[in-house]
């Protein structure tokens, strides 16, 4: 029985990379004309455009005149698409937009004929563990990938890979990449029979099948016209060598391995192997700026703006849901994997910037006006009240700041008829008149006051508070900065001695002496990857001439910590030992009452070329074992690769440091306790320290190069463009930097509890005060508005998961068909819950349905009651409801 070797034309269309979407929209316009004619006329049977569908709606943006022919060629099975919108990053990106991604591609694909339902990502720098259960949830069962894969994790090309909650998919292994096929049709491989043969040999190896992809096509890859004149070359000249070879497609190629029916191996888990292909084991901390941003604007979209309006249409104001969904389609352009990394140039990074920038005016605007036009339509919302909003659907008791503007300086605040203990943090005094040349001309009666307070209170689930402003003439109130250097709550002390930050953990005694640092090294590295100096020098740092200042209040300590580290300004530099430039920083550690959560926000000023620089936590937690989270659930990874000493002598392709990512969280524990670093938009961590005790996150990496060859971690030819160095000065990332992370002791380690904490850290409890004083606390305050026809009278929670054990909340949002709403969540244990309790509603359900990630239902459900029921282990589910 003869070998069938599938030959599967394809272009593998990088969204942006080097060049930008525009210089590349050229290319692809005139290559679409190209790929319709060649179909059309039957010079190639069939065609694979790289599986996202955003590059045929710029096409048809472009060319709205061959609509027809695409979607008669979709139809028909020849042009396959999807099933994604853009190529994802696996492993920076969250869950919610993986599924976005998803959805977004695959409704274009179905109404433009088809969708392929394969999980096509050849290119991605490694594949997440989570992706069987996403792939499954979206109807899709079969999957191809390129990068990650090891030998000693599977040495088969085929084989099935699974989530600890079951799901699976069928998964083909791309041979040496994407481009392995083009030799069959440009090279000299089919001149003669024994070339032939050796080609074939090595194209077929550790395939464990009779049938072989063989993918022919490359990045923006014309289409090989010369095709099947190839083929038959290489039937001739293999005819009695036991391989055909056929033009196929992956459709094709599946059907055929399913009618074979040979054995697979099982295999589970994260796929982030640098053995047999490169993976770019640092690039989560290249481009922070980047990251940042998109961290933002993700946790705005699913936290705060699709809760909110979830809350705001039960007020009766339409949810808008297709400008949400514009937002999420801006963003879901960044995260095509080379978007998502940073390893772009310039030019394209800016374009990606420009994108960041306007998702986040559209997310920020849609709170503000929503905000505002709920709380303006209050019955009985008076002068100076001030709105509060909780969008998460869990109860919160948080201290929380916000600027109230009075013309007084001095006020009372009530909430729920009780007058509320207040601190000031700030005051400013504004000016509500009309500008003139000189301040001397202003008018001294339009004058008010703009005070940042904090205070306490109580927020049920996805509801509003009323907070009442009354003006009066009492003392001033404000705290004055101390040159203290300490500051508690009833968690922690923190104290700064000498340069050293210690902290106390009152609840089990222990004092973590000494255990904050900044260390700054070379990096000879580039837009990939991390890679320390050839001639290195690391500098640990303390906070030594520092600074230090305590604002101390009954609800929110800071104590902030100022000074400059000296440093190297170039490689050179380092190499010499020259450590002359300043490089101004700024820590604020913040303590809240109540709050179990110590909060980092440091700014850094950096004027240093080439350098990564890292915030280190010495958790006195000797471990093995990292834990992080994931899309919908979280990984257990080891501290230490054994590989590590013998990668250069076993071929691997680059250093398999443990350098990994991280999405909201990183944890180290132990029987006896737990500390986790939540973070807001760091997504790269390494456990460091000879017992591996220290959580080191790296706040941001400086590098000059797109691609540099001959790294120290990563030997052999550069990434990206091998034959032009691409300097990219932009990615030095000179300038103003700020970070956001925050640190929790506790005696256990309890990931349901530790994702619900860090949405509560990390999403702002949003506010609107009801004043005409300033007119600039929104971009959009200054326009007139309307309230709603009815006016709001409501007490209580719209929904509630106060009642639910041990899941995770994932998002709240109108569903795709406009006729209800989604509540997604997820079991992050990788053990069974029982009993996961009831979701608390304050209408009556007039309908409730279990339903997949494609929002298709699976089952209808009772809906006397809310109750979520059992979840396997890391389960998605995904339910779809309404209100009578």
């Amino acid at each position: 029985m003869k070998n069938i070797v599938h030959v599967i034309p394809h272009t593998h269309w990088d969204y942006e990379w080097y060049f930008t979407v525009n210089e590349s929209l050229i290319q692809l316009v005139y290559h679409m004309d190209e790929v319709l004619d060649s179909l059309e006329n039957n010079i190639i049977d069939s065609y694979l455009l790289d599986g996202q569908l955003s590059i045929i709606e710029d096409y048809l943006r472009v060319c709205p005149e061959n609509k027809d022919r695409v979607e008669k060629l979709i139809s028909s099975g020849k042009l396959l698409v999807g099933p994604w919108y853009t190529q994802t990053d696996e492993m920076i990106i969250r869950g919610e937009s993986v599924v976005r991604n998803l959805n977004l591609g695959m409704d274009i694909g179905e109404k433009l004929g088809e969708v392929m339902k394969i999980g096509y990502l050849p290119d991605s720098f490694g594949q997440g563990i989570d992706m069987p259960k996403i792939y499954n949830g979206m109807g899709i069962y079969k999957s191809v990938f390129w990068r990650g894969l090891s030998k000693d994790k599977c040495s088969d090309r085929i084989f099935n890979w699974s989530s600890e909650d079951g799901s699976k998919v069928k998964v083909v292994n791309i041979k040496d990449g994407y481009f392995s096929g083009v030799e069959l049709v440009e090279g000299s491989t089919m001149e003669n029979k024994e070339s032939a043969y050796e080609f074939t040999k090595i194209i077929a190896k550790d395939n464990n099948s009779t049938h072989v992809a063989l993918p022919v096509g490359g990045d923006q890859r014309y289409v090989d016209l010369n095709l099947k004149d190839r083929i038959q070359k290489a039937n001739e000249l293999l005819e009695d060598k036991g391989y055909l070879f056929k033009e196929s497609n992956y459709n094709k190629y599946f059907n055929d391995l399913e009618n074979e029916n040979c054995e697979l191996k099982e295999i589970k888990g994260e796929l982030l192997c640098s053995e047999v292909s490169k993976i770019h084991r640092s690039i989560y901390s290249s481009r922070y700026d980047h990251k940042l941003f998109n961290d933002k604007i993700e946790r705005r979209l699913i936290y705060e703006i699709e809760p909110l309006l979830v809350m705001a249409e039960q007020f009766g104001m339409k949810y808008k849901k297709n400008l949400v969904d514009e937002v999420w389609k801006i963003i879901i352009k960044n995260h095509a994997h080379d978007s998502a990394g940073g390893c772009n140039s310039d030019k394209t990074n800016k374009i990606i910037l420009d994108r960041f920038e306007k998702a986040n005016e559209l997310s920020y605007t849609i709170i503000d006006y929503v905000t505002r036009k709920i709380s303006e339509s209050i019955k009985g919302i008076e002068k100076n009240d001030v709105v509060l909003f909780n969008t998460l659907p869990f109860s919160r008791n948080k201290a929380v700041d916000i600027n109230i503007s009075t013309k007084s300086k001095y006020f009372k605040i009530f909430c729920d008829g009780k007058e509320l203990e207040y601190q000031t943090n700030s005051v400013t005094k504004e000016y509500l008149g009309q500008i003139k040349r000189t301040k001397e001309e202003y008018e001294k009666d339009k004058y008010y006051y703009v005070t940042n307070v904090s205070f306490q209170t109580k927020m049920d689930p996805c509801s509003y508070k009323l907070i009442k402003v009354i003006e009066s003439e009492d003392i001033e109130t404000n705290n004055k900065a101390k040159e203290e250097s300490f500051i508690e709550n009833e968690k922690y002390l923190i104290t700064l001695e000498n340069g050293k930050i210690s902290i106390k953990d009152k609840e089990s005694g222990e004092i973590y002496e000494d255990c904050i640092a900044i260390e700054d090294g070379g990096d000879e590295g580039d837009t990939y990857d991390y890679s320390p100096a050839y001639n290195n020098k690391i500098y640990n740092l303390n906070f030594k001439d520092s600074v230090a200042l305590c604002n101390k209040g009954k609800y929110k300590s800071t104590l902030t910590v100022e000074g400059s580290y000296k440093l190297p300004y170039s490689l050179k530099e380092r190499e010499k030992g020259e450590a002359l430039t300043k490089l101004k920083y700024k820590l604020d550690l913040v303590l809240r009452k109540e709050s179990k959560t110590i909060e980092f926000n440091m700014e850094v000023l950096n004027n240093v070329l080439d350098h990564r620089m890292r915030f280190i936590f010495n958790s006195k937690i000797k471990s093995k074992y990292s834990y992080s989270d994931t899309p919908f659930g979280y990984i257990k990874r080891e501290t230490f690769d054994e590989n590590i000493n013998t990668w250069k002598e076993k071929g691997w392709k680059e250093e398999p440091t443990p350098i990994y990512p991280m999405l909201s969280w990183v944890n180290l524990h132990n029987e006896d306790k737990s500390v986790t670093l939540y973070s807001k938009g760091i997504k790269e961590y390494e456990i460091v320290g000879e017992d591996y005790d220290k959580i080191a996150i790296t706040l941001f990496r400086s590098v000059g190069y797109l691609g540099r060859p001959d790294l120290i971690r990563r030997p052999g030819v550069a990434s990206g463009n091998q034959f032009k160095y691409i300097e990219t000065p932009d990615s030095q990332l000179l300038g103003k930097l700020s970070f956001n992370f925050g640190i929790e002791i506790s005696s256990n380690f309890e990931e349901a509890n530790i994702n619900k904490n860090y949405q509560k850290y990390a999403t702002a409890l949003s506010y609107y005060q009801i004043q005409d004083l300033n007119k600039f606390t929104s971009t959009i305050k200054y326009f007139v508005s309307n309230s709603l026809s009815k006016d709001i009278s409501f007490d209580g929670s719209i929904i509630s998961l106060d009642k639910c054990k041990d899941i995770v909340f994932s998002c709240l949002k109108k569903s795709k068909d406009h006729k209800g709403y989604i509540l997604r969540v997820y079991n992050s244990k990788d053990s069974y819950i029982k009993d996961s309790g009831e979701v608390i509603l304050t209408k009556k359900l007039d309908s409730l349905k279990l339903v997949n990630l494609k929002e298709d239902t699976i089952k209808d459900l009772d809906t006397k009651e809310f109750i979520l029921g059992e979840f396997k282990p890391k389960e998605i589910k995904t339910f779809k409801f309404n209100f009578k």
